[in-house]
């Protein structure tokens, strides 16, 4: 064989090997899409690298009333599945819409097998939720519903991907063992305030609450700001029950919080239950109402 013809040839033997690993190699994951971000982190922790997890409501905005950009409807359309919170507005809002948009899309619900606790704002003279409305969604701020959460996405993976079933197990149970350690941290720290109440601008600290004994005492009133009447009663119950601590959330003003502190002599610590970092948070939150 002469020279130039062995190179064309060896040329042509690469070209084909490198046309065969672009289309048969390395392919980008399929999609999953999330609607929060700290199920985008229980989900990446099971995936490991067999799916992309896309979080449809960026960090820093209100999944309550988000409405997706352009760019956040192209990437959900290659989404092979979409997994739910559960009853937040966003979800109520755009779920029937995704779904028509994209209907090889399967959808599961995280919040499957959740006692979902009603949404609650009003309080009584001591304290106490006497006005029920809606479903409250924020589940993920429990640990003990962190493990049905996980436990649903460790399903809803191996049901879209079968052969991944050995390395999700894996995963899953590495993540159980994280969801257990934040619970003795939390149980550990917040047993000495039993019974303790805390302010929150939106209530979104219920599952929390109830979980480890503690009262939330909310200033959002029907997912509307307080009025004057209302505030003047919340300042009442704060002072009377000793509330040491206001939460304010980022995708929320902070006046009226800050307001509410000066009057009853507490401190504003802001948090975002919202945070990937879903056991960084959660152990933040705890040190704040430990500390009161």
């Amino acid at each position: 064989m002469k020279k130039d013809s062995f190179l064309k040839y060896c040329l042509y033997i690469l070209l084909s090997l490198f046309a065969v690993a672009c289309s048969t190699g390395e392919r980008k994951p399929k999609i999953v899409t999330v609607t929060i971000q700290p199920q985008k982190y229980f989900a990446e922790k099971i995936a490991g690298d067999r799916f992309e997890i896309n979080c449809i409501v960026p960090p820093g905005s209100n999944p309550e009333a988000y409405d997706p950009s352009p760019s956040h409807l192209v990437h959900l359309g290659k989404s092979i599945a979409y997994f739910k919170i559960g009853h937040i507005g966003f979800e109520l809002a755009w779920m029937d819409k995704l779904a028509q948009n994209n209907p090889d899309m399967k959808i599961f619900d995280n919040s499957e097998g959740i006692d979902i606790l009603s949404g609650t704002h009003e309080h009584n003279e001591e304290g106490n939720h006497h006005h029920h409305f809606d479903a409250d969604p924020h589940s993920w701020s429990s640990p003990k519903n962190a493990r049905i959460i996980a436990q649903n996405m460790y399903k809803a993976f191996v049901s879209i991907d079968p052969n991944g079933e050995k390395e999700f197990r894996k995963n899953y149970e590495n993540l159980l063992l994280e969801i257990n350690r934040v619970d003795s941290i939390m149980t550990q720290r917040l047993a000495p305030v039993s019974e303790t109440m805390f302010a929150i601008y939106h209530p979104s600290l219920s599952y929390l609450a109830k979980d480890y004994n503690l009262h939330q005492l909310s200033l959002e009133y029907n997912g509307k700001e307080p009025s004057a009447f209302y505030l003047k009663k919340a300042v009442d119950i704060a002072k009377k029950n000793n509330v040491k601590v206001i939460f304010i959330q980022q995708e929320f003003d902070a006046k009226q919080a800050e307001s509410f502190a000066a009057e009853i002599g507490a401190k504003v610590v802001p948090i975002n239950p919202l945070s990937y970092n879903w056991s960084e948070e959660l152990l933040h939150i705890t040190d704040a109402i430990a500390g009161q």
